[in-house]
């Protein structure tokens, strides 16, 4: 009985040596809660191999997983057939510490699901250095309350929504998490910006901003309490750009409480309005960047901002350019802008109104565009033009070899706005003469037509009647047709006060007569 005794404890023995050694045999261990750096030596793509593991070990639950750079690009696509609850997932520079090059990137890891313990982190090193793993998630279960902090880590575009009881977030960069997460409670940090929508009662800390903005006018009815040295302003992204070209006017009806100075960074077509309670020591204070307006029309009110209108007001502006530039630029509300230049990429916004004979690579117009100094021409050189539904293309017509025309070379033409003919003093037109308004340079036809103005409709200026085409010229142009003969009004000619003002343009273009601003109807 003795001897049966020793060769238990001796076979208990070696099975226990066998356990504790595994990792020194080589072979792999179930350990418990700890932290899974990612190799894929396996080549097999499974969570659950654990030569996978730089700890040559199978996750647990609560682990950790770590997902470092691999230099290249594409994605490494991964099945998660773990029976473990994840605890928290990390993404990391190259374990190597080796640099990435300029010209290299690393690739993105897919992982098909997840199964994730209630309180939930996703973690990673400074995200704003660009050298760090984007990790997407195709479905999960379990996560309760996720903080995220320098992460890249999100989940694919399958996730339409993920509904939490809190939701933290601090050092953003590129991560937009934000967007398939609804919260009871939410926690803005530091170089972070969310936005209000599904987010529930929203505390914003010093350095974080509250993402109110919006493209669209809209109501959120949080209650937020802000920290001192916290903002106001676009939720933060940098997959996809911020601001409007039309106004848009965001509500925030919930209750509001400042606990310190809260500044604010508006865009000039966006108002943010305040009708919840407002509270606190605090007070909103504008950047020195804002071009928007706050108002604060609060139905109690014991904050140190008053009821009222605060922000930028926006005094009428003339500006002329006549340089030349690769540069954006962007005609804000009650700026008239002449180019007889150069530009990039140009905005009207609502309100703004851009003039000249300019040749551009793009124009996007809100507002007001009239080419030329009365009349004359802008080119498009390869983005193409797009007339929102706000916009107006103000075209003016002398004769048929003197009207303003938009020339697009490449990009295609976009029309939702409106058209507004101005017959010019001294001017005169038979009756079956044709205006190219719009010179579609390009082999797509023009997508949409102005508001009101359908293929074949009449359009009336002065006296003067046009039929208006978006299939005339060669076939893609927007084209007016006289329909009788008429003379120009005797009201006075402000285009042409305007070029005699200004000697820059005078100068510059030899102009001293309205003769000598004009464009041809024929297509060259």
């Amino acid at each position: 009985m003795e001897k049966m005794r020793g060769i238990q404890k001796l076979s208990l023995s070696v099975v226990s040596l066998a356990v504790v050694g595994s990792g020194i045999m080589g072979l792999p261990a179930y350990a418990a809660a700890g932290t899974y750096t990612w190799k894929g030596d396996a080549g097999d793509g499974k969570l659950a191999t654990a030569a996978n593991w730089a700890e040559n070990a199978v996750p647990a639950d609560g682990a950790k997983l770590v997902f470092p750079c691999i230099p290249g690009s594409g994605s490494v696509e991964l099945i998660n057939d773990l029976s473990a609850k994840i605890k928290e997932i990390s993404t990391v520079k190259q374990i190597s510490n080796a640099p990435i090059t300029p010209a290299s990137s690393c690739k993105s890891y897919a992982i098909d699901k997840v199964d994730f313990q209630a309180d939930v982190k996703f973690s990673g090193e400074d995200v704003s250095a660009g050298d760090t793993p984007f990790v997407s998630i195709g479905s999960q279960t379990g996560i309760k309350n996720l903080s995220v902090d320098n992460s890249n880590v999100e989940f694919s575009h399958a996730v339409t929504k993920i509904h939490l009881d809190n939701f933290a977030i601090v050092n953003q960069g590129c991560n937009e998490i934000q967007y398939v997460v609804s919260s009871k409670n939410t926690t803005i940090g530091e170089s972070a910006g969310v936005s209000p929508k599904e987010k529930g009662n929203i505390t914003v800390k010093r350095g974080g901003t509250l993402g109110a903005l919006s493209y669209e006018s809209i109501s959120y009815e949080n209650n937020v309490t802000f920290e001192a040295g916290s903002k106001v302003g676009w939720p933060k992204a940098c997959k996809g750009g911020a601001g409007t070209l039309t106004d848009v006017t965001v509500t925030l009806t919930g209750d509001i409480v400042l606990n310190g100075d809260v500044e604010y960074k508006i865009g000039s077509t966006e108002t943010v309005k305040i009708t919840g309670k407002l509270s606190g020591s605090g007070k909103f204070v504008p950047s020195a960047q804002n071009e928007g307006k706050l108002v604060v029309e609060s139905r109690d009110n014991t904050s140190g901002t008053p009821n009222g209108e605060q922000g930028a007001k926006f005094e009428p502006e003339t500006i002329h350019l006549d340089d030349e530039s690769n540069d954006a630029l962007q005609v804000k509300r009650n700026q008239t802008v002449f180019l007889n230049g150069k530009r990039g990429w140009i905005s009207v916004n609502e309100g703004g109104v851009l003039k000249g004979n300019a040749t551009v690579d793009s124009l996007y117009v809100s507002g007001v565009v009239a080419p030329g100094n009365s009349p004359g021409k802008i080119t498009v050189l390869t983005n193409g033009f797009a007339l929102n539904q706000t916009g107006t293309y103000e075209a003016e017509l002398f004769n048929k070899d003197q009207y303003d025309q938009i020339v697009v070379q490449a990009g295609g033409v976009n029309l939702e706005g409106t058209l507004k003919l101005m017959y010019l003093p001294g001017g005169k037109i038979s009756k079956n003469e044709t205006f190219v308004i719009i010179d579609n340079k390009g082999s797509g036809p023009v997508n949409g037509t102005f508001k009101n103005l359908p293929e074949g409709a009449e359009v009336t200026v002065d006296g003067a009647v046009f039929t208006i085409s978006y299939r005339g010229g060669d076939g893609n142009d927007v084209v007016l047709t006289a329909q009788n003969d008429s003379v120009g009004p005797k009201a006075p000619n402000t285009g042409v006060k305007e070029v005699l003002a200004n000697p820059a343009i005078v100068a510059g273009t030899g102009v001293v007569a309205l003769g000598a601003l004009f464009i041809s109807s024929k297509k060259r």
